[in-house]
């Protein structure tokens, strides 16, 4: 018996990526496409730009062009290009449109990009390329959907209020030194002033730097001391 055809594998690249694979052949399509084409991306994103195009039905087997549609793609500008794309994602994700994605979950999303071939964490790059894409030709998408389209909001960066004190507090990767990174100035007794700065991280230093850097301050701190002022002594009783 005949073996049936394989269903090709989803793409699971970042939306970016492909688009730009498709203007990197702007300029001509060759007879043949291979991976040497976009020599500034890795091999595995390389890969990964040639299961996209055979899936979207851009190469035949031979991984010949599909002409005139992946050269109308790669110089289509954005509304074009979107035109032509749309027909494409209907009909290679059709067993996923047919579900309605305005009533689809992320869960029968996901079970239903498994049934193209695809499992553990590709699934779900799979289902990111498709979301990606279909919000990017303006496809309609169950709030559920639109959900998981949104990008992941960045950290927020504790604010400064004018007091200069940050609102929460970060605990530093290594143990905080005194002497690293710091600078202290005394004032002599007998007038002018001594300043020390230490410019290296004490926690790095070699053991004889460590204890000449920590004696010196030791000592500026003892110096910097005010010297004890000597208690009168009391009289013994019966003195004037």
């Amino acid at each position: 018996m005949p073996q049936e055809p394989q269903t090709p594998a989803p793409p699971y690249l970042p939306l970016k990526t492909f688009l730009s694979a498709l203007d990197a052949l702007r300029e001509g399509v060759p007879k043949r496409i291979d991976r040497a084409i976009w020599r500034s991306q890795s091999g595995a994103v390389q890969g990964q730009i040639m299961i996209a195009f055979r899936f979207f039905g851009l190469l035949n087997e031979s991984d010949e062009p599909t002409m005139p549609l992946l050269e109308n793609l790669a110089k289509a500008d954005e509304a074009a290009r979107k035109k032509l794309l749309k027909p494409l994602v209907e009909k290679c994700y059709q067993p996923i449109i047919a579900h309605d994605l305005t009533k689809m979950t992320p869960g029968l999303l996901s079970e239903e990009m498994a049934k193209f071939g695809v499992s553990g964490g590709t699934v779900q790059k799979a289902v990111t390329f498709f979301l990606q894409l279909a919000k990017h030709l303006d496809l309609a998408m169950s709030p559920f959907l639109l959900d998981k389209t949104r990008a992941a909001p960045a950290k927020r960066r504790a604010r400064t209020p004018k007091g200069g004190k940050t609102n929460e507090t970060i605990a530093p990767t290594e143990p905080p030194s005194a002497a690293a990174g710091s600078t202290t100035e005394v004032e002599l007794r007998g007038g002018g002033k001594v300043t020390m700065t230490v410019t290296a991280d004490v926690w790095k230093m070699p053991s004889d730097d460590r204890s000449f850097v920590l004696e010196l301050v030791d000592k500026i701190q003892g110096y910097a001391k005010p010297p004890a002022v000597a208690k009168p002594k009391e009289k013994a009783a019966g003195q004037s």
